[in-house]
């Protein structure tokens, strides 16, 4: 039987029941299942009465694949040393049918000669976006960055508080609203400092009348 080309990427999903297959993008990694196949000659041997382990001796001398990769590999992969020599015919034939089945959900590069999924090619240039790269996707990503790069410029420009709040306007306790810089306020002219006591030497706010240490009157 002669060699196949097909994605190299893939995991062999087959057990006693049938056979099944995932191949996988080789730039994403995404995969595709293909359809699960039955195995006849398993459904056979459970109707007779006979366990798969008991058919090892004539599975252990079926010939080897004409197939390469994945075929040839699962005849002498551990999981399947006991299946009959009809289960593994089958598997070479229902690899087969995997294979035709996925070339239908990947392209291969004639420049990379990978396989990958529809996402990963590029349908103008007829190869994948490794090799050939989406304009109008690089473009977007170019706009994008373009667009934060402005962004980071224009927030540099910008005046940042340095920290320094020694000519922030207060409010004035006396008429509440902002009193300016001076001593004064600038509203209601009521003074902003604090009220020396005379007598202690306490600083007393500027609205009180008596020293709230000693209780002295404020001038």
């Amino acid at each position: 039987m002669a060699l196949m080309d097909y994605p190299r990427n893939v995991d062999d999903l087959s057990g006693d029941k049938g056979f099944q297959w995932r191949f996988h993008c080789d730039l994403c990694g995404s995969g595709y299942d293909t359809a699960f196949i039955a195995s006849k000659s398993q459904a056979s041997s459970r109707r007779l009465g006979f366990l798969s382990g008991g058919l090892s001796a004539l599975g252990s001398v079926t010939g080897s694949s004409g197939l390469s990769g994945a075929s040839s590999a699962a005849s002498s992969a551990s999981q399947f040393k006991g299946m009959s020599a009809d289960w593994h015919r089958e598997h070479d034939n229902a690899f087969q049918q995997a294979v035709n089945e996925t070339k239908t959900h990947f392209q291969k590069c004639p420049k990379c000669k990978s396989y990958v999924c529809a996402d990963d090619w590029n349908n103008e240039a007829g190869l994948c976006t490794k090799d050939a790269p989406s304009l109008t996707a690089e473009m977007q990503a170019a706009k994008a960055q373009a667009r934060v790069e402005q962004m980071q410029d224009q927030v540099k420009k910008q005046t940042q508080f340095d920290g320094d709040t020694t000519d922030r306007a207060t409010l004035c306790p006396t008429c509440g609203k902002p009193s300016g810089t001076g001593k004064f306020c600038n509203n209601c002219g009521a003074p902003l400092g604090f009220r020396d006591c005379p007598k202690c030497h306490h600083q007393n706010p500027p609205t009180v009348n008596f020293c709230g240490e000693c209780g002295t009157k404020l001038g």
